[in-house]
């Protein structure tokens, strides 16, 4: 099956983040802001620190947990997002 996702994967994308169902603005936004805090957490201290992109699995999934922590009862706000990559 190919979707948004797969097909930046296919053309050679090696990480992609993607959701399964749409996602608001400010949750997009939100989820985005821990994901680059949890792939590099001294980025905003140093504004040229390399990102270690094959983090991007351990950082999404660390985002997700931090908005189950916040929103619980509000699955739509965390349990969408999807990893595309090794």
């Amino acid at each position: 099956m190919i979707h948004l996702g797969s097909a930046l994967h296919t053309a050679g994308f090696r990480h992609v983040v993607g959701t399964l169902w749409r996602v608001t603005d400010g949750t997009a936004a939100e989820t985005a802001r821990l994901f680059y805090d949890a792939l590099h957490p001294d980025l905003h201290a140093d504004l040229d620190a390399d990102l270690d992109a094959d983090r991007a699995a351990e950082a999404l999934h660390a985002a997700a947990l931090e908005l189950r922590a916040r929103y619980p009862l509000l699955p739509t706000r965390w349990a969408g997002y999807v990893h595309i990559g090794p």
